[in-house]
């Protein structure tokens, strides 16, 4: 099976030949920004002419080996048993191929991939979920997730790790990991492609949200939120876009809340169709437990469209308070009501906000995601610097 990649492999001897790990490849079902973010910067830094292999586990319909925009995938074993699986294929059949460099794609449950690997690793750290496990998987999975974050310091210490956001990198560093070997590699967005999305604002009041469909994102709240808002706002419109295992617990709750005219839920968009979606909304709204960063406030922000937020780590870095939107308490649907309802009926206000978002998202590059990744490469690994 892996023949074919060793002969391209060999072939490459002056650009960078890297191999990635994470969980899910951007196919996965269950794939999140995660998986985005690795995919648009690694296509691009494949486009410069470097080579890139991601192995990840399998899922039902996918093949064992697939090229996706010049990116080598490999999958392997499964999602329950991945971490182990991996670790007796790379000893195997990895060990032995000509990979500059490794980029451990932090995400699930870290992979301690230091401990066996002895080339230049390069780490990529999204969030710690932290305690926000224990609402999305049972207790003792959650307890293993949480104790094996609390083991990165120990097994990446000599490790150079990139996180996407301040509050990710503040939280390793609690943790007890040198903050000289932390970077910043921003999430990003598309910016030709919400550039050439031209939609108008919706006439009636539309706020929106589109990402994954977990108990940890808490859109009940923004449904609770709704539930108060229609008392003032009638014609209010919240659609909900995306796919998740948390989708018939929110579709009874609507119903229960006689909401069924307020609340769409319009299932997994296409790229263009989500800028439009968010292009229309008045206003971006998410309530999620803690992110690594948050891409869709950023998307958002492209379409001219501000975001409120739950005041956690990560939505903290990418909605900046009071100017490209507004940070609420996690939980407190009341106060979310309260802070829509004051946004939707000040235009002047909402105009202040929206102009901010736009400006704010031009910021964010997969472009300059991509140069920045290659620059620190150079930077913490000097040796690897002709091949860059």
């Amino acid at each position: 099976m892996f023949s074919k990649y060793k002969l391209n492999l060999i072939k490459q001897i002056n650009v960078l030949n890297i191999l990635a790990i994470n969980w899910r490849c951007i196919k996965n079902p269950e794939m999140g920004g995660a998986e985005i973010h690795f995919q648009e910067i690694f296509k691009r830094i494949v486009a410069k002419g470097h080579s890139v292999t991601l192995t990840s586990h399998k899922f039902d319909g996918a093949p064992e080996t697939e090229n996706i925009d010049g990116i080598d995938i490999i999958r392997i074993g499964n999602k329950y048993l991945f971490d182990q699986q991996f670790k007796k294929f790379y000893l195997s059949q990895l060990k032995i191929q000509n990979f500059d460099l490794v980029v451990d794609d932090i995400s699930k449950i870290p992979l301690n991939t230091p401990k066996y690997i002895d080339k230049p690793i390069i780490g990529i750290l999204h969030h710690i979920h932290g305690n926000s496990l224990y609402k999305e998987v049972p207790f003792p999975i959650a307890y293993y997730v949480a104790r094996k974050e609390k083991q990165i310091p120990k097994y990446y210490n000599e490790t150079p790790i990139f996180t996407v956001s301040n509050s990710t990198k503040s939280e390793l560093v609690k943790l007890g990991f040198d903050e000289s070997k932390t970077g910043i590699l921003y999430n990003a967005i598309d910016q030709d492609l919400f550039n050439s999305i031209k939609v108008e604002k919706s006439d009636t009041p539309l706020i929106s949200y589109v990402g994954r469909i977990k108990k940890y994102k808490n859109i009940d709240q923004i449904i609770d939120a709704v539930s108060i808002l229609v008392q003032t706002i009638p014609d209010l419109k919240f659609l909900i876009g995306g796919k998740g295992d948390n989708l018939e617990n929110l579709k009874k709750k609507v119903s229960d809340l006689n909401l069924d005219k307020n609340i769409e839920f319009i299932g997994y968009l296409s790229e263009e169709k989500k800028a439009e979606i968010l292009g229309k909304s008045w206003l971006f709204v998410t309530m999620a437990e803690k992110e690594g960063w948050g891409i869709t406030v950023i998307e958002a922000n492209a379409m001219k469209t501000p975001a409120i937020g739950s005041d956690v780590p990560g939505l903290r870095d990418s909605i900046k308070n009071g100017e490209t939107g507004y940070l609420v308490p996690l939980g407190n649907s009341k106060s979310l009501a309260q802070k829509i309802e004051k946004i939707i009926k000040n235009k002047d206000e909402l105009s202040r906000l929206s102009n901010n978002a736009f400006v704010w998202s031009k910021n964010f590059s997969w472009n300059n995601s991509a140069d920045h990744f290659l620059e620190k490469i150079g930077e913490w690994y000097p040796e690897l610097k002709e091949k860059i």
